[in-house]
């Protein structure tokens, strides 16, 4: 901290252009918050570029702490789950041998929101293939949790970014629909457009929706202590 503003370090998956955009992002923030990235190099969700990613882990937690960060999240349910339910736990270890600045994952993130809502039931709604789908249920099921609606865009790594905010918004619906006693969303993934249908998707079903970059966002300013109310992204970041 420096003069009362922060500095979020986020610990990207990608370097290619994926994700939210930084406006996005930085709409998410409370105005003393800025955000500086560093990217683990993911260029597809297979396995070994996955491993590819992790084992970078120590260097861009460096890179980010030579930029003077007061707080570090790693992005990415893929490389989380790959390795099981606990393994976010492992990343921030390593992340702490590094540097002593306070650490997460955005899937500690969500998984804390998750059991903040009280929630057991969950819509999932992603852009992904059945790999990596398969992970995420294993993982959340692990976690106490249970999947009660699967919906997918199915779609290629390169095609995340391209997709309309109506694709994960309609899956979402069709998923409650689905599912009626789910208890709310997880929409894992930064690379597709769903900050700006948290709010409408919200509001429609009654439902809390949990999205990667919002809970990253949410549970890495919870760790050092700021609890500033941001509007428009859901209940997480509005009223916890």
């Amino acid at each position: 901290m420096k003069d009362g503003k922060y500095i979020l370090g986020m610990m990207k998956p990608s370097s290619l252009g994926r994700g939210e955009s930084s406006a996005e992002m930085s709409k998410m923030l409370p105005p003393n918050v800025t955000t500086t990235s560093a990217a683990l190099g993911i260029r597809d969700l297979a396995g070994h570029q996955l491993a590819a990613a992790l084992s970078r882990i120590e260097d861009v937690a460096a890179e980010l702490a030579a930029r003077y960060v007061d707080v570090i999240s790693m992005g990415g349910t893929p490389p989380v789950v790959a390795g099981g339910y606990g393994f976010d736990a492992k990343i921030i270890e390593r992340i702490n041998r590094v540097t002593p600045i306070p650490a997460t994952t955005s899937q500690t993130s969500v998984d804390a929101a998750i059991r903040l809502f009280g929630a057991k039931r969950i819509v999932l709604v992603t852009p992904f293939k059945d790999d990596i789908n398969q992970s995420i249920i294993t993982y959340l099921h692990d976690a106490g949790f249970k999947v009660s609606s699967l919906k997918t865009a199915d779609a290629p790594f390169e095609e995340f970014p391209k997709m309309p905010a109506s694709v994960p918004y309609d899956l979402a619906l069709a998923g409650v629909k689905e599912a009626p006693d789910a208890e709310c969303f997880f929409i894992p993934c930064a690379a597709w457009p769903v900050s700006e249908i948290i709010e409408p998707l919200e509001k429609e079903t009654g439902l809390p929706v949990i999205a990667s970059a919002q809970a990253g966002i949410w549970g890495a300013l919870r760790l050092i202590g700021i609890k500033t109310p941001t509007p428009g992204y859901g209940r997480l970041l509005r009223d916890h």
